[in-house]
């Protein structure tokens, strides 16, 4: 796995723990993925239906959340949509995504997250938080410290999923 996570690995991510959900009910709040994959297809008018046959009107009732992992100029950054509180919340490990653009959208820009020291982390920090995210605590973002100095880690947990987990 090189450094750098594109949507073929930020999807995998994504999916693991829609089926993580599935395994063990209530393990997370309950949320939507929305593959990063169904934006790209859509823009050439390709079928789109394998990366949002998860999602029906019972699943969109029954969520809290919905994540939308954004790549945009080869950067990550995660738009989560709070459908009990109808507002949206932007995560990025940077704060130059989107500098100009964002202002006009009614997203509230959530501050303290976890940010990276390199060029190469932001689809892993995407992933993150999104495990994060859908935790039944809520994240006290302040309080997390240590996610630089376990990139490696995380990765590796990353790869072994990957290897040890048939995807239907």
């Amino acid at each position: 796995m090189s450094e750098y996570l594109d949507n073929n690995h930020v999807d995998t991510f994504g999916i693991f723990l829609v089926e993580k959900n599935q395994m063990c009910p209530g393990l997370y709040l309950p949320f939507l993925f929305v593959s990063s994959f169904h934006w790209g297809y859509k823009k050439f008018n390709a079928d789109t239906k394998k990366f949002v046959s998860h999602i029906n009107k019972e699943s969109v009732k029954a969520a809290n959340l919905i994540l939308v992992p954004i790549i945009e100029s080869s950067h990550w950054t995660l738009l989560v949509g709070n459908l009990k509180n109808k507002i949206s919340h932007l995560y990025e490990d940077t704060t130059t995504s989107f500098a100009t653009d964002i202002r006009r959208w009614r997203i509230r820009r959530i501050k303290q997250v976890p940010t990276q020291k390199n060029s190469v982390d932001c689809g892993m920090y995407v992933c993150k938080y999104m495990e994060a995210i859908i935790q039944p605590e809520a994240v006290v973002w302040a309080d997390v410290k240590d996610w630089e100095d376990n990139m490696a880690k995380f990765r590796a947990e990353f790869a072994y999923a990957i290897l040890s987990t048939t995807i239907k």
